[in-house]
């Protein structure tokens, strides 16, 4: 272990990520950082899955394991706000960072429970090294409710991804013929849980719009959720249900646009996935969305699915349009939200941590021998 930068050259600092849970965005962050990197990285789970009595009940089990982890790590990293409420004490521990990844639960809670959340965040943001932020509307959001110094511990690093390959035409081809998309028809894809959060039955009453006035459109739905008894019963013509899929690649390769009209992201990895591929975006106006997409989408209002279904009915009928805008999601992934740079503003984020560990540390001591 180390507690700051004045390790050997050949010295490997190691990683700790905790997690609320197994799966999810948290996991994909924390499996793209590993790739490459030159901190070494192991990772915990808070809880056994997602549903809050399943959380709860496995936390007590589990908490010990994590907590004699963290201190043999070098640094402490969590990821989401409710795992930074959750593990406060392990950021005090060791060198640590925080990734908010949406600041989820702050989004979501009102009255008095907000108010007990913001005291945890403001707890956690005092007591972690450095708190990266996804998009800079969670920066600016979240320092809005810190003290200054807290606040100047805030960083921005988007999420990034690697460019995938051009889509070749004949995978192209062959994807939407296992789909059963006729040559005419314009895919819209979905991909994501299906919770209330990512609004998966606007998509639906949207394209279930956009169809009834003349647009050969598709809704290809790809997840699992608590809506998907709900979604299943929307299925026809224009609504078609796939369920978990673990092919994403090969839906991005069938796909004529992406579909993302959710409430609150922190920078969705689905659609910079799918922007990679040079898939047309259509998302909503919720936190992280805009900052993604910028100008090489449409961004339609959260919850409007009169707009919603304007957008895809317009895109559906003008191929051209579709073309640019996916040319343009392609270049601004190329140029903007790259895996490197997302290693690269981390692995700051950590030598910081590590720096500013030593740093109090040293201070200490030279306090106690005055």
């Amino acid at each position: 272990m180390v507690g700051g930068g004045d390790y050997p050259a050949a010295f490997v600092p190691s990683v700790l990520h905790v997690l609320p849970h197994r799966g999810g965005g948290g996991e994909t962050y924390v499996q793209l950082l590993e790739s490459g990197s030159t901190f070494g990285h192991d990772r915990v789970a808070l809880s056994a899955g997602r549903a809050p009595a399943q959380a709860a009940a496995s936390l007590a089990a589990r908490w010990p394991a994590v907590a004699w982890a963290a201190r043999g790590a070098d640094i402490v990293h969590v990821h989401g706000d409710t795992a930074s409420l959750l593990a406060l004490p392990l950021l005090r521990v060791r060198p640590s960072v925080i990734t908010t990844h949406g600041l989820h639960l702050l989004r979501r809670v009102q009255g008095p429970v907000r108010a007990a959340v913001v005291r945890g965040l403001r707890a956690g943001a005092q007591a972690a090294d450095r708190v990266i932020c996804t998009s800079y509307a969670e920066r600016d959001e979240l320092a809005a409710l810190l003290p200054a110094a807290a606040a100047q511990r805030l960083v921005v690093v988007h999420n990034g991804v690697e460019l995938p390959p051009r889509v070749d035409p004949g995978e192209r081809g062959a994807a939407r013929a296992e789909l059963g998309l006729g040559e005419d028809e314009v895919a819209a894809l979905f991909l994501g849980e299906l919770h209330e959060r990512k609004a998966p039955l606007d998509a639906v009453a949207a394209a279930q719009a956009a169809r009834a006035r003349g647009a050969p459109l598709v809704l290809l739905l790809a997840g699992d959720g608590p809506q998907a008894v709900a979604v299943r019963e929307r299925a026809g013509v224009a609504v078609r249900p796939l369920g978990f899929r673990a092919d994403v690649h090969r839906l991005l390769a069938a796909a004529d646009l992406l579909v993302m009209p959710s409430s609150r992201e922190g920078l969705s990895f689905a659609v910079l996935e799918a922007m990679g591929r040079g898939v047309a975006m259509v998302v909503s106006d919720g936190p992280g969305n805009p900052e993604a997409v910028g100008d090489a989408g449409v961004v339609v209002p959260v919850g409007d699915r009169a707009a919603l279904a304007a957008a895809l009915t317009r895109l559906a009928g003008d191929g051209e349009e579709r073309a640019r805008l996916g040319a343009a999601a392609r270049e601004r992934v190329a140029t903007r939200f790259t895996l490197e740079a997302l290693r690269a503003g981390v692995e700051a984020a950590y030598r910081a941590a590590l720096d500013a560990r030593g740093r109090r540390r040293d201070g200490a001591v030279a306090a106690q021998r005055r």
